[in-house]
């Protein structure tokens, strides 16, 4: 059983992703007493050896700003909420954090509105119709994309070693590959793209099919939600870094849910004899 899901934990199910070996999602099952659909957990990934994804690991990271902004949404709501006549202090908190959750109101609205930000830039890659209300957010990013050669995939599933992850976009141009990602944010980066984002486009660049052999950078397109038409474009020719540091996550995501990577015929068969002898080779 996992312990409790807290901000500073890695097993929090939340917006948890996972993938079948063939890159097939594996975003709901069918639950056994309810013969209805709920999110995937880390034990049904563990009983049918899916892949996690990129997002997923990179929730292992502490994110500071997150954590701030967490913080301070919650004090908003207890100062501004209402207490019920005799209701006791440590009940208001509890209801209005626990219950109603009303800090996660501000979170919510970012949410939706950066979902449909993405939905709308998905469409126009397409070449298909989306909300012009929200031209002025994806048009400007579409542009810049645009700029790096003609759209030769989207929302394309790429599978790694022991994770999976889906790429905004893929653009080719004369002997250049750039893998997009788009983010809606409230602050866009200075200069370059945000440390847990180069993992993310790096682990993308490292599992990406590349018959042609073509040169691979990474991009993210960050789009302001709170001034309409501001985007910042970062792209990064060298990810190796931040490939490694990705790759080190993966170790640290497997081992703290005790996740085994699926191992072949002949790996299994080495380990099976090696236990039957008293051994236990780290395989």
């Amino acid at each position: 059983m996992n312990p409790q899901a807290t901000a500073a934990r890695v097993y929090s199910e939340q917006s948890a992703h996972y993938y079948g070996r063939d890159g097939s999602p594996r975003y709901e099952v069918i639950g056994k007493t309810t013969g209805r659909p709920r999110s995937v957990t880390i034990r049904d990934a563990r009983e049918n050896d899916w892949l996690p994804s990129t997002t997923t690991i990179l929730r292992v990271l502490h994110r500071q700003a997150l954590v701030e902004w967490m913080i301070e949404q919650a004090c908003l709501a207890v100062l501004t909420a209402p207490k019920l006549d005799g209701e006791a202090l440590d009940v208001f908190v509890n209801r209005i954090l626990k219950v109603e959750k009303q800090q996660e109101q501000e979170g919510a609205k970012a949410r939706n509105l950066g979902t449909d930000i993405h939905a709308a830039a998905e469409l126009a890659l397409k070449g298909q119709p989306y909300d012009t209300a929200l031209s002025v957010y994806v048009e400007p990013a579409i542009a810049e994309i645009l700029r790096t050669g003609r759209v030769v995939a989207t929302e394309k599933i790429v599978v790694g070693d022991r994770y999976a992850g889906k790429l905004d976009c893929m653009t080719q141009g004369n002997d250049l590959l750039t893998l997009w990602d788009i983010k809606s944010a409230k602050t866009l980066p200075k200069t370059e793209s945000y440390w847990e984002h180069q993992c993310q486009t790096a682990s993308y660049a490292k599992a990406v099919e590349n018959p042609g052999g073509l040169r691979i950078q990474t991009a993210n397109v960050y789009v302001s939600t709170i001034e309409p038409g501001t985007i910042k474009v970062c792209a990064q020719n060298e990810w190796e870094r931040a490939w490694q540091a990705f790759k080190a996550l993966v170790d640290y995501w497997y081992l703290a849910n005790d996740l085994k990577p699926m191992c072949n015929s002949k790996t299994a068969n080495l380990k099976s004899r090696a236990k039957a002898r008293g051994f236990h080779p780290l395989l």
